[in-house]
């Protein structure tokens, strides 16, 4: 059976209009079929395609520029490639991201990352329950759905309750800090956190009182759905465990600046997009 979040039909890439473009800061891969089509593109086009080529261990990639972006990139955000080709002419990877797909027993489970803005608004704003929907479009809660892989549950345990302690932040941090970072900002972020617990602590407390709790249910129980293909390996308490200490820290970095979308892509672009760092935390790293 297929199953998507209820939100997934009414994705959309934002294009332009995104403040943090996907075609910079990690390797696109080329597959096998577009990069035939890549090497017969005549023109212009076709010759800066094949410049922005490179090859390692067999393996096809786009060579980004020395701003970090890939070179079809134009400067107003539009993509060269969609403008000139069509989006049939995208790579496998472009054409993807930020969706994902989970094979959990004979289920698989779609979604889009929350690593792009896009996504995160559709979660945020989202009323009332998170749920998600079967290939006939049957509404499934996260309850139902752990029933139907087998881990039944009380729905009072999908809840979000912050936990919101000095110490308990303080080995998220380490953890956190142990993990792999995919850029410096996130590493500069992380310790300033780090630096200043005692003070950050009130400040979520209080931002977890005066907030309306949908939203954090929301976004913990789509950390725990991102890592269901985890769930026979490390068990469904490691699961909630994760999404748990994920959401407290999304919490407590928002309470420190109130940019909760922000701080929500900023932590599964580093946290998630990683397939170490999932597994690492998971393990009780």
């Amino acid at each position: 059976m297929e199953i998507r979040p209820d939100f997934y039909d009414r994705f959309y890439c934002l294009a332009q209009n995104c403040r943090h473009t996907c075609c910079r800061g990690w390797e696109i891969d080329v597959d096998p079929d577009t990069l035939g089509l890549y090497r017969s593109v005549e023109g212009p086009l076709g010759e800066e395609l094949r410049a922005a080529l490179q090859e390692r261990d067999g393996a096809w990639s786009i060579h980004f520029n020395k701003a970090g972006n890939c070179p079809l990139l134009r400067s107003d955000g539009l993509c060269r490639v969609i403008l000139e080709l069509g989006e049939d002419a995208l790579c496998d990877i472009c054409a993807l991201h930020p969706r994902f797909f989970l094979d959990v027993g004979e289920h698989e489970l779609s979604g889009v990352g929350l690593c792009c803005e896009a996504t995160v608004s559709l979660l945020l704003d989202g009323p009332g329950e998170l749920t998600f929907l079967t290939e006939e479009d049957e509404p499934l809660t996260l309850a139902q759905l752990l029933a139907l892989l087998g881990e039944p549950v009380e729905p009072n345990d999908l809840r979000y309750a912050p936990c919101v302690d000095e110490g308990y932040y303080r080995d998220i941090f380490r953890r956190y800090a142990e993990c792999e970072a995919i850029d410096d900002e996130w590493t500069r972020d992380l310790a300033a956190l780090a630096a200043r617990p005692a003070e950050l602590v009130p400040l979520a407390r209080e931002y977890a009182a005066r907030r309306d709790r949908t939203a954090f249910d929301r976004v913990f129980g789509y950390i725990l759905y991102r890592q269901l293909e985890e769930l026979e390996r490390h068990g469904l308490p490691a699961l909630l465990r994760y999404a748990q200490e994920g959401t407290d820290f999304i919490l407590l970095w928002a309470a420190a600046d109130g940019d909760l979308p922000e701080r929500v892509r900023r932590w599964s672009a580093e946290i998630e997009y990683s397939t170490e760092n999932p597994a690492q935390l998971l393990a009780g790293g």
